[in-house]
């Protein structure tokens, strides 16, 4: 009897022990708008909004002051993101916003913001590319949207700190080698030094390019790395990854496929 107690004891620690690590693993989902915002004297300012998210629904659209939510001031982007991911999911908030001279008010219901992959390529997929100008490492060369016109496009942002990008950079060059007519474009925002002194060790057979004003990694809201971006022949974006591998892979058949 004793030891069957023993044992019962045994179990129901076992089980307590493994809820409790279950539990901790529990995160509450966050929140979002879906807006990029910036900081500006009167409150925050919408940038933009991502399509079919809350802030598109309700219809904001950039330029939109936002200066109160839930009767408290915004004074910065930092104190809106606060309040916003304190809030649960499904959950509305009054927001209290200027557009041009008008003093508006929108009610709003609070979605799960998707994860980083999904949230790239509801913003992008389906956008055309902007006007760019990159620096061609190597012979202080440049290059703009006229090098990709009526050609498949792969783009790679990658940073030579990056054990993932570096790993792979072997595959990059083979499919470069194999694949003449689609164009490929690796693209860093690092010192130029730094970044040249890899290309010299390594000789691969794409071209790497620098990103001086940024402007092109902020377009495509770059935050995690490898990322690589398939783009059609009319310059509009089909296909985004995150990651080195078969998500690698991913992205070049897909850039095959498109070029058939």
């Amino acid at each position: 009897m004793k030891k069957h107690f023993t044992f019962l004891i045994a179990l129901f620690a076992y089980f307590l022990l493994h809820f409790a690590l279950y539990s901790q693993n529990f995160q509450q989902a966050k929140p979002w708008m879906g807006i990029s915002i910036e900081n500006t004297q009167d409150g925050v300012k919408v940038k933009g909004t991502i399509a079919g998210t809350p802030a598109e629904k309700a219809g904001f659209v950039s330029g939109d002051v936002i200066h109160k939510i839930d009767e408290n001031t915004m004074k910065d982007s930092r104190e809106l993101i606060s309040y916003i991911q304190s809030k649960g999911v499904g959950n509305e908030v009054k927001i209290d916003f200027k557009r041009n001279t008008k003093n508006l008010s929108i009610k709003l219901k609070l979605e799960a913001r998707p994860d980083d992959l999904e949230l790239l390529r509801k913003n992008l997929v389906g956008a055309k590319v902007p006007g760019f100008n990159l620096e061609r490492l190597g012979d202080n060369g440049s290059i703009s949207n006229k090098v990709i016109e009526n050609s498949v496009t792969v783009v790679m942002f990658w940073a030579t700190w990056c054990p993932a990008c570096i790993s792979t950079h072997p595959r990059l060059s083979k499919f470069v080698e194999e694949n003449k007519s689609i164009k490929v474009l690796a693209v860093s925002n690092e010192d130029r030094d730094d970044v040249l002194a890899y290309s010299k060790k390594h000789k691969y057979a794409f071209n790497i390019f620098l990103d001086k004003s940024k402007d092109f990694i902020k377009f495509f809201t770059v935050s995690a790395i490898p990322m690589t971006v398939v783009i059609d022949k009319n310059g509009v974006i089909q296909h985004i990854s995150l990651g080195a591998g078969a998500y690698l892979e991913e992205s070049l058949n897909f850039a095959l496929d498109l070029n058939k």
